[in-house]
């Protein structure tokens, strides 16, 4: 079952509303299967999928990176604020593991954590994964060093 991803699990790798997870389903541009009346989707779909999207991700990751830098970005608060990219050269199904271990701690109650944004993609070109994540210093610390322990040098 953990290469089935539910549509709420890909609506927020790729920041996207659920609704339109589901249009790209409606519109057999993402397939899907129905289990329990709700679509799940399976991994190496996703992956596909990500890979055809992934210019405008790539697109919409620069300019929320820069809206940052330029002192615009209101989806994160706090006095001390940060915004990491995280390159890791591994291939896709570990990407999208690492995405994965990202999404679980952006999802835990955590009081360090604050208002917090995150986007993946993977680039087959250069066989990377792309993290760029929003927070706080503590937390983006906390997942910067899970994700470490969990790859490793």
């Amino acid at each position: 079952m953990a290469d089935l991803l539910t549509v709420d699990i890909l609506a927020e790798i790729l920041e996207m509303h659920p609704r339109t997870i589901r249009r790209y389903i409606r519109d057999n541009q993402l397939p899907a299967t129905k289990v329990g009346g709700e679509w799940r989707i399976r991994r190496e779909d996703a992956e596909m999928f990500i890979g055809s999207k992934l210019e405008h991700i790539k697109s919409n990751a620069i300019q929320d990176v820069q809206a940052f830098m330029d002192g615009k970005d209101s989806e994160v608060d706090g006095k001390l604020q940060v915004c990491s990219v995280l390159d890791c050269y591994v291939e896709q199904a570990e990407a999208f593991k690492i995405s994965e271990a990202i999404m679980w701690h952006m999802n835990q109650p955590d009081p360090n954590r604050g208002k917090a944004k995150f986007q993946y993609f993977f680039d087959e070109k250069e066989n990377k994964g792309r993290y760029i994540i929003w927070g706080t210093p503590a937390f983006v610390g906390k997942v910067l060093a899970a994700v470490d322990s969990a790859v490793g040098n």
